[in-house]
C-alpha cells in the first residue's frame, strides 16, 4: 500500500471514533505531522524510497493505540491506563496491520518501532535496522510534542522545580524519576531534547527554538524560579547548538 492510501485507511479507522473529540483530532493530527518528520529525517539520512516510505509508515501509525485509550481511559497517561504502544500493536494485529503492509519482515520492523518510540530507552537487543527505525519515530514524536507544549497555553505551574531533577536536566542527563509537581513535569518534558539521535533533528529544534519557548511559558506562569529555569533554558540551548555544530 502506498502512504496516500494508508493515510485513507488510517482516517477511517480513526472516524471509527469521535473525530470532534479534542483529545482524538489532537492525536490525528499528530500522528500525520509525526509521518512528515519521519520521511524528513529519513531523506536526511539518505534512505532508500522504500525505507523512507517504511519510516513514514512508522510515524501515521505510532499512535494506534491513542484513540482506544482516549476512548477507555480517557487519558494520555500510560502510567494510569496502559501502554499506548504495546495497546497500538495489539490493535493493528487485530485490525489487520496487513491492508498497511503486506510483507511480514517489515510488518515485524514496523511493529518493533512502534513498542520502542515511548519507551524509557530502546530495547538493547535490537539489530541495526530496527535501531534506525526506532530512534528515527522516536525523534519525530518528540519533535511534534515539543512543537505542540511550545503552542499551548500553559496551564498551572506549582511548586518549585525538585532539586533532583534539576541537578540532572542542568548537567544534560534525562530524569524520568517521579514528579512531585506541575513544574517537574515540564523540565522533565524539556530534558527530552537530551534525546535526541539526528543532525536534521538538533537542526529542526535550533531552528524552531520549541524548547525554549515551552520554557518562557512556564518561566511567566512560575517568576519565582526564574533563575533555575532560565539556567535550564541556557543549558538546553548550548547542548543543541554543540550538537547541531558537531553534525
Amino acid at each position: 500500500m502506498n502512504l496516500d492510501e494508508a493515510k485513507i485507511l488510517f482516517k477511517e479507522y480513526v472516524d471509527t471514533y469521535q473525530i470532534d473529540n479534542d483529545k482524538i483530532k489532537l492525536k490525528y493530527d499528530h500522528s500525520l505531522r509525526v509521518c512528515d518528520l519521519c520521511k524528513k529525517i529519513a531523506l536526511s539520512l539518505n534512505l532508500s524510497k522504500e525505507d523512507i516510505e517504511i519510516a513514514e509508515m512508522i510515524g501515521l501509525l505510532h499512535d494506534f493505540g491513542r484513540f482506544e485509550q482516549i476512548k477507555i481511559y480517557n487519558t494520555f497517561n500510560d502510567k494510569i491506563s496502559v501502554d499506548h504502544a504495546v495497546l497500538g500493536v495489539q490493535l493493528l494485529e487485530k485490525f489487520g496491520i496487513d491492508k498497511f503492509i503486506n510483507d511480514k519482515g517489515t510488518q515485524d520492523l514496523v511493529k518493533t518501532a512502534i513498542i520502542n518510540h515511548n519507551k524509557t530507552y530502546v530495547d538493547n537487543n535490537l539489530n541495526e535496522r530496527e535501531l534506525l527505525f526506532s530512534n528515527i519515530i522516536r525523534d519525530a514524536d518528540k519533535i511534534d510534542i515539543f512543537y505542540i507544549w511550545s503552542e499551548s497555553n500553559i496551564g498551572s505551574v506549582d511548586g518549585n522545580i525538585s532539586n533532583n531533577i534539576y541537578e540532572r536536566v542542568i548537567n544534560c542527563k534525562i530524569d524520568y524519576e517521579e514528579r512531585k509537581n506541575n513544574l517537574d513535569i515540564y523540565v522533565i518534558l524539556c530534558g527530552l531534547a537530551y534525546d535526541i539521535n539526528f543532525a536534521y533533528s538538533y537542526h529542526y529544534l535550533v531552528e524552531k527554538k520549541y524548547v525554549t519557548k515551552i520554557i518562557d511559558k512556564v518561566i511567566l506562569k512560575n517568576n519565582h524560579e526564574y533563575e533555575r529555569l532560565n539556567n535550564i533554558k541556557k543549558s538546553l540551548e548550548k547542548y543543541l547548538k554543540n550538537k547541531e555544530d558537531l553534525c
